[in-house]
């Protein structure tokens, strides 16, 4: 049968990202508005520290310090309710990649490569966290706050006060439409560069040898010296165009520069007026100086968002052949005149057979007879020439939390983990599963790490045991294993036997693809598959 590809988003116009951000929305809206009312308050009080100036009475101050506290306080709750919604908001943009990535074709997956894999699910998903809980504040900082401060300026002050906001403004406009240009131009020219000179170095330092047998040393060497030279004049330039005028723009951001203009055009006010000029001044300054790093946050938010949008754009492949149980088939999973092959060979032919829920059936026959293309065809990562896959329903209380996990999980024999820490390759299949949970699922696949630990200081069979952990993570009702035990030693495989038989009795349906005649030998069923056909080998329990 040939893949059917469809969107992976079932609301029309609205895009997964959208989705997951909608049920933060009012939480973000809060944190704008308590980081909006705390600016505020935060300008109240300054407008009670001038007054003391000139009317210094016991009511002022007080006014002064209760809008201090009452600005703290709403800051403190802005910045929980921002990140409360923002960490929500992470864990479905997580929950939505790790279930699109895991209905992906493979040849998709592998074109994109472990390492792109890791910073999409890692470091991507981790910008985007970062972006929306800067963006109540962002907003305080670039509108609520500035716009009232001008307000007061004029009121009190009159239009000369705003010369007093020139070194803000200019410092501002740097940052806002400078900055962004320069360092993505000056961003993608070091990248090359430096790709330059890795090469460069790799040819005369690792390529010595060749390089001399063929008399081509001086050349490397060039080579090198070239690239070198043009990373030194690239980063002076760099330094010339960007770091100079940040440099500047810091300066002009300096309270000096402010005061020195507010004395300049107000030393003839009054105490009260000169004062409102100095702090108001400096309450638009001040926001400046935490632009640069926030927009820092909402910049690499914005490509973070664009790299998962693009994969949100990868067609999935829905096989026809899939279909829910009904009646008889309602509970477990079912082959229905299966046929998987081409024209030339036919590597399963017409294969009926149902597999009870509670049970482990074992998959033999020799090597290159068609096992394991029998569970990526089950799993969904090929398609069928022919026949019919039922899946169990899911349950009405299946928890909305693991909808990602899908009817089937397939785990690869030598399947890889992602470079980086071994949770980001676990929250691939477990998204929602904090570190306690990943834990327990290492543990139950015998391996006593933490959810940190690298995954290049794994060796190979604690690798696989990874890739087996998410056995215990899913709340997959079929679960497909191809060579689970291929890399542990009898007494390790044991062990995690023993693991995989309480989970089947969970009411799980788990098919293995084996050559272990021991791990055959426990199983409630074993099938051959040979010459296109299913056969039952052992006795059916």
């Amino acid at each position: 049968m040939t893949p059917e590809h469809a969107s992976h988003s079932p609301s029309v116009g609205r895009s997964p990202l959208a989705r997951a951000l909608l049920p933060s929305l009012p939480l973000l809206g809060v944190a704008s508005f308590t980081a909006a009312v705390a600016g505020l308050c935060g300008l109240g009080a300054l407008w009670s520290t001038t007054r003391l100036l000139t009317d210094p009475t016991p009511a002022y101050a007080v006014w002064a310090c209760a809008a201090w506290i009452t600005s703290g306080l709403l800051s403190a709750v802005s910045s929980w309710t921002a990140h409360r919604g923002e960490a929500r908001f992470a864990e479905r943009v997580r929950r939505e990649v790790a279930g699109h990535l895991a209905r992906m074709p493979m040849s998709a997956l592998a074109g994109r490569g472990g390492d792109a894999l890791r910073r999409l699910v890692s470091d991507d998903i981790a910008a985007l966290h970062h972006a929306v809980a800067h963006l109540p504040a962002e907003s305080t900082t670039l509108a609520v706050v500035p716009v009232a401060s001008v307000l007061v300026l004029l009121a009190v002050a009159g239009p000369s006060a705003l010369l007093a906001l020139v070194p803000g403004l200019l410092a501002a406009c740097y940052y806002l439409l400078v900055v962004p240009r320069t360092s993505a131009r000056h961003g993608a020219e070091s990248a090359r560069v430096m790709s330059d000179v890795v090469t460069a170095v790799d040819d005369y330092a690792r390529g010595i040898l060749v390089c001399r047998a063929y008399g081509a040393q001086t050349g490397a060497a060039a080579r090198y010296a070239a690239a070198t030279r043009r990373f030194t004049t690239g980063m002076v330039r760099w330094v010339g165009r960007v770091a100079t005028l940040a440099a500047v723009a810091g300066a002009l951001l300096q309270a000096a520069a402010t005061y020195a203009i507010a004395y300049a055009v107000g030393h003839a006010q009054d105490a009260g007026t000169l004062a409102a000029m100095l702090l108001f001044g400096l309450a638009v300054v001040t926001p400046a100086l935490r632009l640069g790093h926030g927009l820092d946050y909402v910049r690499a938010g914005r490509a973070a968002a664009d790299r998962i949008a693009e994969v949100f754009q990868e067609p999935l492949v829905t096989l026809s052949s899939h279909r829910a149980g009904q009646g008889e088939n309602a509970t477990g999973m079912a082959l229905a005149g299966l046929t998987v092959g081409s024209a030339e060979r036919v590597l399963v032919h017409e294969v009926t057979h149902a597999f009870k829920p509670s049970t482990i059936t074992v998959v033999t026959g020799p090597s290159g007879s068609g096992k394991t293309t029998l569970l990526r065809v089950i799993a969904g990562l090929e398609s069928a020439t022919a026949g019919d896959i039922v899946f169990p329903p899911a349950p009405a209380a299946r928890s909305r939390a693991h909808a990602s996990s899908g009817p089937v999980l397939l785990v690869p024999q030598g399947g890889d983990v992602l470079p980086g820490a071994v949770r980001d390759t676990l929250r691939l299949s477990a998204p929602d599963h904090d570190d306690r949970d990943l834990a327990e699922g290492l543990r139950r696949a015998q391996l006593g790490i933490p959810p940190e630990t690298e995954t290049t200081n794994l060796s190979g069979g604690e690798r696989q045991r990874v890739g087996l952990a998410r056995v215990f993570l899913t709340d997959a009702p079929v679960i497909l294993l191809d060579e689970p035990t291929s890399a542990l030693d009898e007494h390790t495989a044991a062990r995690f036997m023993a693991e995989l038989r309480l989970l089947a009795d969970s009411g799980r349906t788990l098919i293995i693809v084996t050559h272990d005649l021991q791990l055959a030998a426990t199983a409630d069923a074993q099938l051959t598959l040979a010459d296109g056909r299913l056969t039952t080998t052992g006795a059916i329990r």
